[in-house]
């Protein structure tokens, strides 16, 4: 198994110096359907280093960073905190850290195993699109397929109560601009609503930098009220024809404004996305209910946990199951006409440079 330090050495190798063992032809076109996801992984290890690593085990590509897991962090105010290889992408995002092509699950998940024979200490595969022994989950990724011509199609096709939940959302929210910004404007107080929203986590892998938001080429909208006091902003960004929603930023209240705020910020995205054109519509892994009520689908993502130590595997193994995510129990039918309206879970893709936007938008 050959190992690089960077992104940038991983890529020389795999295009032009690929030695006997490995499928050379078959790294190169994995890297060419990476190439924007390259560039973010570059950009990562400048502004969010976190001893990032890269494996290549014969024509698959496995991402891999470090981090201080807590091993206890299904148990209230308890934690025992263990260095972990995490094979996964350096930020809180749903895509996989496994690269494989044209591959059936189980070879490619042969493959994985073997990989991770020759690593050592505590292993974690994170937000994989296949699955391993004891089919154990990570969160699920909310996907909404877009089947619409126009944001009112959208609500016209909902179940009378589905729309009658966000009309009154919008209403509510109806003093709120979304302000695009440039990335270079993105500063502090921009930056202090993403920590909010950090510190509420229940598993915060990676923060990023003020830096990484100001220097990643993405869409962010701020979100400020009639009065101009900035409450939230939101970031998005086109992979191919799939409109991702990545990071936001608000502070919570106790009076209910920050779930009506959340709940415009993403019927502001799905107007956005479909008024844009993109298939599919990325909401990321958190607040399954809120998204699965707007027409979003699930899409299930798997965990893999090993050490190298035997002993430790094995313990690991009869606990796995209480690391696996449970899945959301309650199913919506939010749509009048099921068929060809939720869609399917998306697709990989590249990053494109689809959509510019306007200066102010009203969600309504």
């Amino acid at each position: 198994m050959k190992r690089f330090l960077s992104v940038r050495a991983l890529e020389d190798w795999c295009c032009g110096n690929a030695t006997l063992g490995y499928d050379s032809e078959k790294l190169k076109k994995i890297i060419e359907e990476k190439r924007e996801l390259i560039h973010l992984l570059e950009l990562l290890e400048e502004v969010n280093p976190c001893k990032q690593e890269y494996l290549v085990h014969k024509d698959i590509i496995l991402i891999s960073y470090q981090c201080e897991l807590n091993l206890l962090s299904f148990g209230k105010n308890k934690s025992i905190k263990v260095r972990t290889r995490i094979i996964g992408m350096p930020l809180s995002i749903s895509q996989s850290g496994l690269w494989a092509r044209g591959e059936q699950d189980i070879t490619v998940q042969n493959k994985v195993l073997e990989a991770l024979d020759n690593l050592k200490g505590l292993t974690v595969v994170l937000n994989s699109d296949i699955a391993f022994p004891g089919e154990n989950k990570t969160l699920s990724n909310l996907v909404f397929q877009n089947r619409f011509t126009s944001f009112a199609h959208y609500l016209k096709e909902m179940r009378s109560s589905y729309r009658r939940q966000h009309t009154i959302a919008m209403i509510k929210g109806g003093d709120l601009a979304f302000h695009k910004i440039s990335p270079s404007s993105f500063k502090g107080e921009h930056y202090q609503l993403y920590q909010s929203i950090m510190k509420r986590s229940e598993y915060p892998l990676e923060i990023l930098s003020e830096d990484f938001f100001r220097r990643y080429q993405a869409e962010i909208f701020a979100v400020r009220n009639s009065a101009g006091q900035l409450l939230a902003f939101l970031q998005m960004k086109g992979i191919g024809d799939t409109l991702h929603f990545m990071f936001c930023g608000f502070e919570r209240d106790r009076e209910g404004h920050s779930a009506v705020l959340y709940h415009t910020m993403l019927l502001f995205i799905l107007r956005y996305g479909i008024e844009k054109g993109y298939q599919t519509i990325n909401l990321g892994q958190t607040s399954e209910e809120a998204k699965l009520k707007l027409g979003c689908v699930e899409e299930k993502k798997y965990l893999y946990i090993r050490h190298s130590n035997s002993f430790v595997d094995s313990i690991l193994r009869k606990l796995s199951g209480r690391f696996s995510y449970r899945g959301y129990p309650v199913g919506h039918r939010v749509f009048k006409e099921n068929e060809g309206l939720n869609g399917r879970a998306g697709m990989d893709g590249d990053f494109s440079k689809k959509s510019q936007g306007e200066d102010v938008i009203h969600p309504s």
